[in-house]
């Protein structure tokens, strides 16, 4: 399949999310999304949001919003991606749901002051994995 295709059509990414075959499943994560099914899942299809986290070109701006969503999946799924910025990693370095801050700690992308501030976590275990993160990347230098 092209890298170029695109899914422009709500109906055809439904078909395609929910198929039993993991290619059309794929298709869903490595196909450019249309922003009228981008805005169509946001606003009309809540429970398709983290699943559309996982597309590679998800835009920043669709990020941005979804890191603030009620719905922990879709934060700890924002808390994963490699094109998160440092708005994003400020946000989510913050959730009160300690799994998203461990993801946030775990994302090979957090800038390393934020990932310093990390060592200051309420959670114990967050902050010895912020600890141990920031070692491994001294010794990589």
């Amino acid at each position: 399949m092209e890298d170029n295709y695109m899914i422009d059509n709500i109906k055809e990414y439904i078909k395609l999310a929910d198929s039993d075959d993991l290619e059309d499943n794929n298709r869903t994560k490595i196909e450019q999304l249309s922003s009228e099914v981008i805005s169509e899942i946001i606003h009309n299809y809540p429970e398709r949001k983290a699943w559309l986290v996982h597309n590679k070109y998800i835009p920043i701006d669709v990020l941005k919003l979804l890191c603030k969503d009620k719905n922990s999946d879709v934060r700890f799924t924002v808390a994963m991606k490699n094109k998160n910025d440092r708005y994003i990693f400020e946000i989510l370095m913050n959730d009160p749901d300690f799994s998203i801050r461990m993801a946030v700690v775990r994302n090979k992308r957090i800038p390393i002051d934020l990932l310093k501030k990390m060592v200051n976590d309420k959670d114990d275990e967050i902050s010895k994995e912020a600890m141990r993160i920031l070692k491994l990347r001294d010794s990589a230098l």
